[in-house]
């Protein structure tokens, strides 16, 4: 397969900063959005627009190591700024057949879930992991979806809606700064994962419906019997995944790497 690189190169005039509680989403504005579909879809899109609890360019660093890294096992990877290209890319490799990564870096675009949670059902987002394609969107630093791309706070209801799981609840204040050990899939499969504190850690203990810990990495005991895994891979039966891996308030983990080793060893395995 040969090497293929898509990325969005947008002028950038500035960046903001919305300040919500205690949490800063950094936005990258543009003043061009392309909606220009690529013949050849990338197998894993990087969006970069919005961040939360890593800074702009530090997630830019990540996102270019995770991108290299995918380049060199001859994986279609691509960077982008704009939601638009996001939420085009995410329709077109809706069921289509193939299994594609999504990485977000805490931070959920606004073309892919509504803000405020006023589509509870039926996003983009939902839809794009609901297909038997095995599709995995990969979070990486603040919880899964709590800030939308515009600042808008949405709190715990996009994990609990894109799960389908009403209850479900990482609780804030128990999960700072919670040991992680490398479990022996973590051991084989990110070789770069190292024992950090996550601030939030999966709790295990709240899966249901067909929801199961495919892979875990990474565990408050070490095992994958355990109460709170990060890095760990949800899926919803044999339809789509959720990854959180790294989620941490601006700690410089290896997340890049191991969110790469992850695609590489696993995901996307040949």
């Amino acid at each position: 397969m040969r090497k293929y690189l898509w990325i969005v190169m947008i002028p950038i005039f500035g960046c903001l900063a919305s300040l919500v509680g205690c949490t800063k989403v950094h936005k990258e504005q543009t003043s061009v959005v392309s909606n220009e579909i690529k013949s050849e879809q990338p197998d894993v899109l990087i969006y970069t627009g919005s961040t939360s609890w890593i800074t702009y360019d530090h997630a830019t660093e990540e996102a270019e190591q995770t991108m290299k890294l995918l380049q060199t096992n001859e994986i279609r990877v691509g960077i982008t700024l704009s939601e638009e290209n996001l939420k085009s890319w995410m329709s077109e490799t809706t069921a289509n057949g193939e299994a594609n990564v999504c990485i977000l870096y805490g931070v959920i675009p606004t073309t892919i879930y509504a803000a405020g949670n006023t589509q509870s059902d039926g996003s983009i987002a939902e839809k794009w992991i609901e297909s038997t394609d095995g599709d995995t969107i990969l979070n990486q630093a603040d919880y899964l979806g709590y800030y939308s791309s515009d600042g808008t706070a949405n709190n715990k209801a996009p994990l609990q809606n894109l799960m389908d799981l009403p209850k479900l609840d990482i609780n804030v204040e128990y999960f700072e700064e919670m040991p992680m050990y490398i479990t022996k899939h973590g051991k084989t499969l990110t070789p770069s994962l190292l024992t950090f504190r996550s601030d939030r850690p999966f709790p295990l203990e709240q899966l249901d419906g067909e929801w199961y810990p495919e892979k875990i990495f990474a565990s408050n005991t070490g095992e994958t019997e355990s109460e709170s895994a990060d890095p760990i891979i949800l899926r919803d039966g044999n339809r789509g995944r959720l990854a959180m891996v790294h989620q941490t308030h601006h700690k410089h983990n290896p997340k890049g790497v191991v969110a790469a080793e992850i695609i590489i060893n696993y995901l996307l395995a040949k």
